[in-house]
């Protein structure tokens, strides 16, 4: 028995208009109604996710946000908070600086972003999450982390006008950092505290509702993704899913444009898989 869904949002949950169709949702709703807990494990931030469980799910639901850094029960109280080290923020930003690329740095519900003067801004899937706070030195970088209760549980690194040299070049050089660093888009990367993902989130979940990961069923696409995929009993890959991903999963949806998630839900609800 399925005891609790989990999902990814961006390339598994969402389209590639960044929403939740018809199917899915109620494929979600339906796996509610029967009794199964249900997981939003994003990199996204904590009002994102507040908002999609209460008003397009409109379902209870566990809060696994910033890639597992911050973890709410359904009541909305916080079971887990696990912020980046300051002075691994202020050496991701000389970084940054020195390879001309894009950093972001997440707060609950507020973002440091640093953008290269010379360089046009491109879109980010970070900034519409809450209130940004240009930052252009390590000065204001430093005066911010000063704030009173100011705590950062994680950042992204991209490229802004195909900067690929520059992207690559900062990934490689915060990979030698005690961070926990994955890739979750071509030039997209996102940065933990050492041991924080998705899997560790779930892992605070299952001791919260007194479950058993190996009941836990959850979808992913991107290397985000991977340690959940790998370590629930039922990890499923989007047919858009990265090989590694799809190579520890359970099995193989369809993708993110043809209601994965849903496809896979629906078997479960009407006992169609040897569960």
């Amino acid at each position: 028995m399925i005891s609790l869904v989990g999902t990814d949002l961006d390339g598994t949950l969402f389209n590639e208009h960044s929403q939740v169709s018809v199917a899915n949702r109620q494929a979600i709703q339906q796996m509610s109604a029967q009794g199964a807990k249900i997981a939003i494990c994003s990199g996204r931030t904590l009002p994102t996710v507040d908002a999609l469980l209460r008003d397009t799910l409109q379902v209870p639901g566990y809060r696994v946000c910033l890639n597992g850094a911050v973890v709410y029960d359904p009541n909305n109280q916080p079971l887990a908070a696990i912020p980046v080290a300051n002075e691994l923020l202020i050496a991701a930003f000389k970084i940054a600086q020195h390879w001309q690329v894009r950093l972001c740095i997440c707060s609950l519900d507020q973002m440091l972003v640093f953008e290269p003067k010379e360089l046009k801004p491109l879109a980010t899937r970070d900034q519409p999450d809450g209130q940004n706070q240009q930052i252009t030195s390590l000065t204001e970088l430093e005066q911010a982390l000063t704030q009173p209760n100011a705590k950062f549980y994680k950042f992204t690194i991209n490229m802004t006008h195909h900067n690929v040299l520059g992207v690559r070049q900062a990934a490689k050089a915060i990979q030698q950092l005690p961070l926990h660093f994955v890739r979750s888009g071509r030039f997209f990367y996102e940065a933990t505290a050492p041991g924080v993902d998705k899997s560790a989130g779930l892992a605070i979940v299952a001791a919260h509702a007194n479950l058993e990961m190996a009941d836990f069923m959850c979808f992913g696409d991107y290397e985000n993704d991977l340690e959940m995929i790998r370590d629930v009993g039922y990890g499923v890959a989007m047919a858009n899913a990265i090989p590694s991903v799809k190579q520890v999963a359970w099995r193989e949806t369809a993708d993110h444009d043809r209601d994965g998630v849903a496809q896979v839900l629906q078997q479960v609800v009407a006992q169609h898989l040897a569960i």
